[in-house]
């Protein structure tokens, strides 16, 4: 019970400092970047990234941008 309570609390302070990152490197190379969950961690990807990976087959076929856009727990958009 406080085990999980305890993982709860780390992944949402996770989730949190990884949309704050997003955020702000949004801002400042003005890509738009998604936070993901990875191996149970929030991670943050640009989504010309997300492209490149596909490209580069690291991902299932059939497995698009948009498809990763939709899977994320936040998108973060210049701000200009």
């Amino acid at each position: 019970m406080v085990g999980k309570f305890f993982r709860a609390l780390l992944f949402d302070f996770r989730k949190k400092r990884a949309i704050r990152k997003a955020q702000a490197e949004a801002d400042l190379y003005g890509r738009k970047f998604l936070v993901l969950v990875f191996n149970k961690k929030p991670v943050v990807v640009s989504k010309q990234g997300i492209k490149a990976l596909i490209r580069r087959h690291r991902f299932s076929k059939g497995f698009t941008p948009e498809k990763a856009e939709q899977l994320a727990i936040y998108v973060a958009n210049p701000k200009r």
